[in-house]
């Protein structure tokens, strides 16, 4: 019985191949260059006539003043740098909420623990809707990237092609996420956190169904800033170990869902000030028994001695004191 073997192309059908010489009758190199340019010449051409894509968002638009508005406003944020950005997506409310996944969605990865509260979350971009993958890949192309850079002053960004902890949140009745401050080392890409970018998709969101995001000074019980949910609003904050952030107060309502799109953006280097760790510290921990108590201060004392051992790491690589020779690497 005919047929291909497993792993080998195809032979094109005799037809196809007398049809190709009849319509393409290339005799000799000269005659294979000419072909060649003319194919090449022919695909730019169609593909300047091709329309742009439509961007889902509005920093396309950005004028130099406006950029200039927005780094002053992340420069001066409160508690920590940050700026809130209003009417980011172009698309349609109705068309984004409709394309978002339901509560019920398989792809959903959950957590229900005490910090994570009622939340979903995937990360997995082939599993998204074909909206959300576009928005995903617009905000990690280079035009947005030059953008966050303008707008931080942090050169170099890089986004995450694995999503690792970020993409689509959802978190319903009830569901809360403990203020936190996030991992800074992204160990499998050896690469630094820079950035926090969250969008919200929320039609009709008030203060008083709980769920806004709270940012808080470090030392301090009550948040500095109260942020509302609200469709279309992005909230762009550096990543550090000042950045507390969450939402502490639980969403009210039974059919009340908090849904969001999170991304975060790395560099190759990191800040000195700033010790790379890959671990969330949770800030709020709720009230507890006795025995859980316990359980609680040995991890809080096991948390400590390993950021204390991390600092003292830092603080002994000869690389990082002052006046040090550069660092080499051999001859090439």
């Amino acid at each position: 019985m005919g047929g291909t073997p497993p792993g080998s192309l195809a032979r094109p059908s005799l037809q196809v191949r007398r049809k190709w010489r009849i319509n393409s009758p290339i005799r000799n190199l000269r005659d294979a260059n000419c072909e060649v340019s003319r194919v090449v010449s022919g695909t730019r051409e169609m593909a300047n006539t091709l329309p742009l894509p439509i961007s889902q968002f509005h920093f396309g638009s950005y004028t130099v003043n406006t950029l200039e508005a927005l780094a002053k406003s992340f420069s001066e944020g409160k508690p920590f740098p940050h700026v809130i950005i209003d009417d980011f997506i172009a698309v349609d409310d109705q068309e984004v909420c409709a394309a978002f996944p339901t509560p019920d969605w398989a792809f959903w990865d959950r957590f229900d623990d005490g910090y994570q509260f009622q939340k979903r979350h995937c990360s997995e971009i082939v599993r998204m809707p074909v909206l959300y993958r576009n928005m995903i890949h617009e905000l990690s192309g280079p035009a947005f990237l030059r953008i966050l850079e303008t707008i931080t002053g942090i050169r170099g960004l890089l986004p995450d092609p694995y999503l690792y902890g970020g993409g689509l949140h959802l978190s319903g009745p009830g569901g809360i996420l403990a203020p936190h401050v996030d991992f800074t080392s992204l160990g499998p890409l050896a690469l630094y956190r820079r950035l926090n970018l969250l969008i919200y998709f929320n039609s009709e969101w008030a203060e008083e169904y709980g769920g806004c995001l709270e940012l808080y000074e470090k030392g301090r019980k009550e948040p500095v800033a109260t942020i509302v949910p609200s469709f279309g609003r992005c909230i762009l904050f550096r990543t550090d170990n000042q950045s507390i952030h969450g939402f502490s107060r639980p969403i009210i309502g039974e059919n009340r869902w908090r849904k969001s799109l999170a991304l975060y953006y790395y560099t190759s280097e990191g800040d000195n000030e700033i010790i790379p760790d890959g671990v969330t510290y949770w800030q709020k921990h709720g009230h507890m028994s006795r025995g859980r108590l316990i359980q609680f201060l040995a991890y809080k004392m096991l948390i400590r001695g390993s950021q204390l051992l991390s600092e003292y790491a830092h603080k002994i690589n000869p690389n990082f004191r002052a006046g040090s020779k550069p660092v080499t690497f051999g001859e090439r």
